[in-house]
């Protein structure tokens, strides 16, 4: 029932495309890593993050808007202790529910706790299959290891059908050569995977140069072939891979973005912006925001940060927009969902 209630929000959204489905909620800033690509750990406060009680109050809210999909985030969401009681309350209000973690801090009662809450989608980061790369993007010996053990607990411990297990890869110069090696890894894990774009946000040691545009090129042309084939697990549509390999090269976004319309981004203090670039636009927990949503002067708002955005490639933007938008897109997630189900 509530499977075709989900179903039915988002074809009216696929129809319409003025009301959000997806959200990203970083439950937490807190993380145990101090990556060298990541700066967000440095926002933690965690006398500021929601507690049970406000996020039912937020996510009753975005269900009336026609909110399907929830990727929780952070930070690193293992350290929010009472995150089993979060899925629980999400998944018991229907949403669909993803856990994007580094997986260092996974243990095996900590998963099965997720698991009877009702988890069945996990995105899991890793960069790089040499561990001491791995170890150095994390700022943290020992995090391929810990990260690989956690990769085996998921897959061990997931109920085989329906779930989804993903891994999430940030495309660097660090692991530009890597990219067919490491989408070889994540099947012989049972694993889908997601290449992710770095953004020039001043790491200046994992950004490109010219000289890397030629690598750029071969390892991207290899995805789209493997893409294009079909036999393969990744998970980014064709349109993304391409568009991913010129924003590398160039800097430039060349997509239509519906931050703000089909997806938002939600806070630790469950403050909602257009997108997580960006600062605050509506404080949930006010008691007019709901007024302030549906309000002129927060479209406005909206368009005005579009329009004055440099742009990105974040797949959890990009690829919702095209699949509003393109067909090869739509029929190309359809069939990962249709073999995750087999």
């Amino acid at each position: 029932m509530q499977a075709m209630k989900n179903v039915i929000k988002f074809l009216k959204a696929f129809i319409f495309k003025n009301r959000p489905v997806y959200i990203h909620y970083g439950i937490t800033h807190r993380c145990n890593l101090h990556c060298r690509i990541c700066k967000i750990y440095q926002d933690a406060k965690e006398d500021e993050e929601l507690s049970i009680g406000q996020i039912e109050k937020v996510f009753d809210f975005l269900k009336s808007l026609g909110v399907v999909y929830i990727s929780i985030g952070g930070g690193e969401p293992f350290l929010r202790k009472d995150l089993p009681s979060v899925v629980k309350l999400l998944r018991r209000k229907g949403f669909m529910v993803r856990l994007l973690t580094n997986a260092t801090l996974a243990k095996e009662d900590s998963i099965k706790k997720l698991v009877s809450a009702g988890l069945r989608e996990i995105s899991i980061s890793l960069d790089s299959l040499d561990s001491q790369k791995q170890d150095y993007i994390c700022n943290c010996e020992g995090a391929w290891e810990k990260t690989k053990k956690g990769i085996d607990l998921f897959s061990n411990i997931l109920p085989k059908n329906g779930r989804l297990l993903l891994i999430n890869t940030v495309v660097s110069a660090f692991n530009i050569k890597e990219l067919p090696q490491l989408s070889q890894f994540a099947k012989r894990m049972g694993y889908f995977i997601s290449f992710v774009p770095i953004e020039n946000n001043g790491f200046s040691e994992f950004t490109f140069s010219l000289d890397d545009y030629r690598l750029i090129d071969e390892s991207y042309g290899h995805l789209i072939r493997m893409k294009k084939e079909g036999k393969n697990n990744i998970f980014n549509s064709s349109l993304f891979l391409e568009k991913s390999r010129q924003y590398l090269k160039s800097g430039q976004h060349n997509w239509q973005c519906d931050a703000g319309k089909l997806y938002f981004s939600i806070n630790p203090k469950g403050e909602l912006s257009i997108c997580h670039r960006f600062k605050t636009v509506i404080p949930l927990l006010g008691s007019d925001f709901k007024t302030l949503f549906e309000s002129k002067e927060f479209k406005n708002r909206r368009e005005s940060l579009i329009k004055s955005c440099p742009g990105c490639m974040r797949p959890c933007w990009a690829e919702m927009s095209f699949l509003f938008q393109d067909k090869r897109s739509f029929w190309e997630m359809a069939k990962i969902q249709v073999a995750r189900i087999k």
